[in-house]
C-alpha cells in the first residue's frame, strides 16, 4: 500500500507538480541544492497558470520549509552576533561561506553592515550560483567576492585574507556519512583563527524524511538519501545543544537556543 501511495505521489509530481516553480526547480537542480533553498527563503509562490501558483503555495507552506525559513532567520541573527563580537576587537570582519550556493543569507547580513568594514567570500563547486550572488551583491554595493572551491578538499582551504567567521548553512543536510561531516568540519577548524567563529546548521529532525527521500533527488541528480544527525556525529568542536543550530568559538561550543551566547 505504501509503495502504491508513493507511486501516485511521484506521478502527481511529474504530471501536475511541475506546474509549480518550486517543485520544478527541485526536480531540475535537486532538493538539496543551494538555489532550491534560496527559493524557499524568498517564499514567493510562482507557477504556470493559477493552479500552478496554488500548488507552489502549498509546497512552500509545508512545515519542513517553514522550519528552514526560521533556521535562516536564526542563522542571520547568529552571524550578526559573531560580527558584533569580532568588531569589539577589530575594525574589520571577513566572512567565508564554504558551500554557499547563491548565499541569500550572506547578502542579507552584509546589507546590515553596508557602511562598516565587513566583507565576505563565498565558495561553492557550482559557479552559476556564485555568479548570481555576486550580481546581487554588486547591485546593492556590497563587498563580496567568490571562488569556485570544494569544501571537502584540503587544498581549497587557502585564503588571501583569513576569515574571522566561517559559515556552513544547509551543507550538512545532504551528508549521509558521518566521517565526511567530520572531515569537512576539521578542515574549517584547522583554518579558524584564534577568537574566530564557525557558524553552521545541522538537521536534527525532519517532519517527512521518508517521503522526501522517496520523491526527490539530490543536487547530483542521484536518489535523495537525506538523514538527520545528533551531536554525537560531530567533532569535539561542536556538540548538540537541543537545537538544529550550532555556534562554535575556536573549538568551544556556544548555546544559541534563545539567540544568546554563553561559555
Amino acid at each position: 500500500m505504501t509503495s502504491l501511495k508513493f507511486f501516485f505521489m511521484k506521478l502527481g509530481i511529474r504530471l501536475i507538480g511541475s506546474w509549480s516553480d518550486g517543485i520544478r526547480l527541485a526536480k531540475k537542480e535537486g532538493f538539496t541544492s543551494g538555489i532550491m533553498l534560496d527559493y524557499i527563503y524568498k517564499n514567493k509562490p510562482g507557477g504556470r497558470f493559477f493552479i500552478g501558483k496554488i500548488i507552489d503555495r502549498i509546497y512552500l507552506e509545508h512545515e519542513g520549509w517553514r522550519v528552514v525559513r526560521q533556521r535562516k532567520d536564526n542563522l542571520c541573527a547568529m552571524l550578526v552576533q559573531a560580527i558584533e563580537l569580532t568588531l569589539k576587537s577589530k575594525n574589520s570582519v571577513r566572512l567565508c561561506d564554504v558551500a554557499a550556493g547563491p548565499a541569500l543569507y550572506i547578502t542579507d547580513v552584509l546589507e546590515k553592515y553596508k557602511d562598516r568594514n565587513v566583507s565576505a567570500e563565498i565558495r561553492d563547486i557550482d559557479a552559476r550560483w556564485l555568479e548570481e550572488a555576486k550580481r546581487r551583491a554588486d547591485a546593492k554595493g556590497l563587498n563580496l567576492t567568490y571562488r569556485v572551491a570544494n569544501a571537502l578538499e584540503k587544498n581549497d582551504y587557502t585564503f588571501g585574507t583569513v576569515p574571522d567567521i566561517f559559515v556552513a548553512s544547509g551543507f550538512y543536510d545532504w551528508f549521509n556519512d558521518a566521517q565526511m561531516i567530520q572531515k569537512s568540519m576539521r578542515l574549517v577548524f584547522e583554518s579558524l583563527p584564534k577568537n574566530g567563529y564557525f557558524v553552521f546548521t545541522n538537521q536534527t529532525g525532519h517532519v517527512a524524511l521518508d517521503m522526501t527521500n522517496r520523491l526527490f533527488q539530490d543536487f547530483n541528480k542521484k536518489p535523495l538519501e537525506m538523514v538527520t544527525w545528533d551531536g554525537e556525529h560531530f567533532p569535539k568542536g561542536g556538540r548538540n545543544l537541543d537545537s538544529s543550530f550550532y555556534y562554535a568559538h575556536h573549538h568551544k561550543p556556544f548555546n544559541n537556543q534563545h539567540l544568546s551566547i554563553c561559555n
